[in-house]
């Protein structure tokens, strides 16, 4: 990935150096998949035929190697060590096939208002975002201050019992405007409790 670690013609220098070293420990030789999501890809095979050479030259260490992905890529890229990594937080590690995860973090966040907007109406910050129809919106209480990305603006979404419900124009700072069209109307509404959305 040339992101990290020794490059392949400092490994022989570095394997001489660490000689008869007694101050330092080496538990493993690790490296990292860059494209174990992608199960058919070349560099997958590359990767491990490079590892197999380091493996061969230096046969007293161990190998951790296996990211997410490479975990499902088989036993040849398991090593000693896997390190799991977006898979811990429920993230699809492969491209190649239905996410096997389940997501371990879940956010409510309360909805403080809704309203009903007429076509042409222009929502948020910059009214970056123009609505084509009447539609109803919902107003919910976390924003860019609370941690969600600006880059979600006009294009994430939250959840309502597994309605996919758009974000309407620009995250802001406390609050996202949400487009709740697709929910029968009056499910979300702030009477007798405030209800929350995911």
């Amino acid at each position: 990935m040339s992101r990290l670690g020794v490059p392949p013609e400092e490994r022989s220098t570095l394997a001489a150096e660490l000689k008869g070293q007694a101050r330092v420990e080496i538990l493993f030789i690790m490296s990292h998949l860059a494209s174990a999501d992608e199960f058919d890809s070349d560099q997958n095979d590359d990767q491990l035929v490079e590892m197999k050479r380091i493996s061969n030259e230096l046969p007293h260490l161990k190998i951790c190697f296996a990211n997410s992905g490479g975990i499902f890529l088989g036993k040849n890229y398991h090593g000693q060590l896997a390190r799991a990594g977006i898979a811990l937080y429920g993230g699809s590690p492969s491209t190649s096939m239905p996410n096997p995860m389940e997501p371990v973090v879940e956010l409510d966040v309360a909805v403080v208002q809704t309203r009903t907007v007429p076509a042409g109406a222009k929502v948020g910050y910059s009214g970056s975002y123009i609505t084509s129809r009447k539609t109803r919106h919902a107003t919910i209480a976390a924003g860019y201050a609370d941690g969600l990305p600006r880059s979600l603006s006009g294009r994430g979404a939250v959840y309502y019992n597994g309605t996919r419900l758009p974000i309407a124009g620009r995250v802001s700072m406390d609050s996202i405007t949400i487009d709740i069209t697709a929910l029968p109307e009056g499910t979300l509404s702030l009477e007798p409790d405030r209800k929350r959305v995911e």
